[in-house]
C-alpha cells in the first residue's frame, strides 16, 4: 500500500470523529516557541485571528510572507532507509499551565528525542483540536505537539495525530482531569508522575520536513516529525481537550515544493 494512502487511512478511519539532519534542521537560538508574553496579543479567530498574524506585531513577519510554514498536507513524500527515532523522556511531576491558547504541559531537563545521532530536549508538549497537518486531505480529531530544542537553539517538533476509539489511554487520561481549564491558570502537581513516552502509539514510521512553529511568531525552520499512525485516546478525552482549548488549529500553509521524507519501517 502506498506509505500515504496507508497513513491516510489510518488518520482518516476515525479522523473527525468529533537532505542531512544537521543541514537542514538550522537554528532557532535565542527565540521563544511562540509563547513569549512580552509580543502582540493573538488569536486563531476575528480580528487578531491568524489572516492578520503577520500584521500584530514585527516579531510575527513570518506568519504572513515566511516560504517554510506549517502545518502542511503531506501529499508526496520520498521513501528513505528507516532511521528510529529514539525517546528519552522521563517520568515527571504534572505541570501544565493554560496559556489562553490551549494548555501546554511543561517538561523538565532530561528528557530527549534523538536522531541519526542528534539529541533535541523536551520542553513540552500541548494539544491541538482538530488536527493541524493532514494526509492526503485527512485531518485527525487531535494532534499532540512535542516541542524540542538541541544546544544550538533548532527547534524540533514531534506531531501525533490522535482518534477517539475504544481504547483509553491512562497517563492522558490522568493529564485530561487535572488540565488547567481557564486562561493564565497553572497547576503542579509534585506527587502525580507521568511520562510522556506513553503517549506516543506502537507505530512510530514517521514523515519529516522542514516547517515553522505553527503559532506566531511562526518562526522558521523547525524540524518537524508527523507519526504516520494515530494515538487512540477515549472520546470523552478528546471532548475534554477541545472544551478547554477551543478550536486552535492553524489552517494548511502552502507546501512551496518542499521536500518530504518518508520513514517506515515496513
Amino acid at each position: 500500500m502506498d506509505l500515504l494512502a496507508r497513513a491516510a487511512r489510518s488518520i482518516g478511519r476515525l479522523a473527525v470523529a468529533a537532505a542531512g539532519l544537521a543541514v537542514i534542521v538550522g537554528t532557532a537560538h535565542g527565540q521563544s516557541w511562540g509563547h513569549d508574553e512580552s509580543h502582540g496579543a493573538w488569536s486563531y479567530l476575528g480580528d487578531l485571528g491568524e489572516a492578520h498574524w503577520g500584521e500584530l506585531d514585527p516579531a510575527y513577519e513570518r506568519c504572513s510572507n515566511g516560504t517554510m510554514q506549517s502545518p502542511i498536507d503531506i501529499r508526496d513524500a520520498e521513501r528513505m532507509v528507516y532511521a528510529p527515532l529514539a525517546f528519552h523522556y522521563r517520568s515527571q511531576p504534572f505541570e501544565a499551565v493554560n496559556d489562553g491558547h490551549g494548555v501546554r504541559i511543561i517538561a523538565p531537563p532530561g528528557g530527549t528525542l534523538s536522531v541519526q545521532g542528534r539529541a533535541f530536549d523536551l520542553r513540552e508538549f500541548h494539544f491541538h483540536v482538530p488536527g493541524e497537518h493532514a494526509w492526503n486531505g485527512a485531518t485527525a480529531a487531535g494532534e499532540l505537539h512535542f516541542v524540542h530544542t538541541d544546544p544550538d537553539g533548532a527547534l524540533a517538533i514531534l506531531a501525533v495525530p490522535m482518534r477517539a476509539g475504544l481504547r483509553s489511554n491512562s497517563i492522558l487520561k490522568r493529564i485530561v482531569e487535572r488540565l488547567p481549564a481557564s486562561p493564565g491558570e497553572r497547576v503542579l502537581n509534585e506527587h502525580l508522575g507521568i511520562n510522556p513516552v506513553f503517549l506516543l502509539p506502537p507505530e512510530r514510521s514517521y514523515f519529516r520536513y522542514v516547517g515553522s512553529l505553527e503559532i506566531p511568531p511562526c518562526t522558521e525552520p523547525v524540524l518537524w516529525f508527523v507519526l504516520a499512525d494515530p494515538l487512540e485516546i477515549d472520546p470523552d478525552d478528546l471532548r475534554t481537550i477541545a472544551r478547554i482549548s477551543g478550536p486552535n488549529a492553524r489552517s494548511i500553509q502552502p507546501a512551496n515544493g518542499r521536500e518530504v521524507q518518508a520513514f517506515f519501517r515496513r
